[in-house]
């Protein structure tokens, strides 16, 4: 999405009315929940209030995070060292953003189903080392989930590398800006400074940071999977496109943010990460259907690489990086279960077609 972030202006005043937005679309939403509780004959799964109260749920865990950095900012005044930002000011920061996560994972639990397994236990490198993780990027809510599993499974902060529209929304806004996480700029107007500030995050990592950043660029679907390939040969660039027809379940990834990480940190752990079980959820129609999640988990598996085990040349992590996902997609594969009631349907050989006719 090219959609521009907020003025620094504007940020603050959303932020000072969604206190106040919040209590009134709650309000709103109460009404709401109730008379999906009294449509029980009709939507016997409680689909419609199970996504009510999450979305009550979400907006509150916002507003909460606004409170937050709000106390915090204000306690620093206080003390007169609001300039001097130091690790105490990081780790309050810090343990709001994993209360947050908490919350929404125990709510996304609670009223939709939502599960997370592990095919076998997740290796997240050495204590005493930085580490870089680049998932796959498919399925609702991965973000956050992958996210909380940093933070709450491996100890580490995130330090997301997230698209800067983002920004609008006022909780992630203000914390993980605090947090210095990296906004991509929109393409329109933003010169050659997308990769400085990637290449300063990466640099300021400390041993218990982790840089999450998706190397797709956006959430892989069928009709996006597709529709790249078109891209790819619409330039003529086929050999590139040969290569994602043959990745059936995962988009291409790019390589320049990854080249940038892992060349700027070679003294980093990488964990390379790949997720199945809700890609084929497309749609907020095919989201809802399927609520609750109970019998779909989200499932995960990673490979872990030190800082022997892999490149730091930035033409041989591209060559790597096309390894890795050579192997995500054999495994997501491999994983498939097809839901006719998802709209799902196998993605068949013709669909791979050097010819273009994906």
């Amino acid at each position: 999405m090219n959609i521009p972030p907020p003025p620094r202006v504007v940020r603050w005043l959303i932020q000072v009315i969604w206190l106040p937005m919040v209590a009134l679309l709650s309000a709103l939403l109460a009404v709401f929940f109730v008379i999906a509780v009294l449509l029980w004959p009709i939507d016997r799964k409680f689909r419609t209030a199970r996504v009510i109260a999450l979305v009550l749920a979400f907006l509150w865990i916002d507003a909460g995070l606004i409170t937050g950095c709000f106390y915090i900012w204000l306690k620093w005044i206080v003390k007169g060292n609001f300039r001097e930002r130091g690790p105490q000011w990081r780790l309050e920061h810090e343990e709001l953003l994993l209360d947050a996560l908490n919350g929404i994972m125990e709510h996304a639990h609670k009223w939709v189903g939502l599960r997370v397994e592990f095919e076998e236990p997740m290796d997240f490198g050495l204590e005493e080392a930085p580490l870089l993780a680049f998932p796959r990027h498919a399925g609702p809510g991965d973000s956050i989930v992958l996210a909380w599993m940093l933070a709450a499974l491996a100890g580490r902060m995130p330090r997301v590398v997230l698209k800067d529209f983002l920004l609008w929304d006022p909780g992630i806004g203000c914390v993980l800006g605090r947090m210095e996480s990296y906004f991509v700029p929109s393409r329109s107007g933003a010169g050659d400074d997308r990769t400085q500030p990637l290449l300063d995050m990466a640099a300021s990592l400390d041993r218990i940071d982790a840089v999450l950043l998706f190397p797709e660029g956006q959430n892989w679907t069928p009709y996006r999977w597709r529709k790249l390939i078109e891209r790819l040969r619409a330039r003529g660039d086929n050999e590139r496109a040969d290569q994602a027809a043959s990745w059936r379940y995962v988009m291409p990834p790019l390589q320049r943010g990854v080249q940038l990480a892992m060349s700027e940190r070679p003294d980093a752990d990488v964990i390379v990460i790949a997720t199945t079980g809700l890609e084929w959820l497309v749609s907020p129609w095919q989201i809802f259907k399927a609520i609750p999640l109970q019998d779909d988990p989200m499932l995960l598996r990673s490979w872990t690489f030190t800082p022997s085990e892999r490149p730091t040349d930035p033409e041989e992590i591209g060559v790597w990086l096309d390894e890795r996902w050579d192997i995500l997609n054999d495994w997501v594969g491999s994983h498939q279960k097809y839901r006719p009631e998802w709209g799902m349907r196998r993605i068949d050989a013709e669909d791979q077609s050097p010819s273009g006719s994906a």
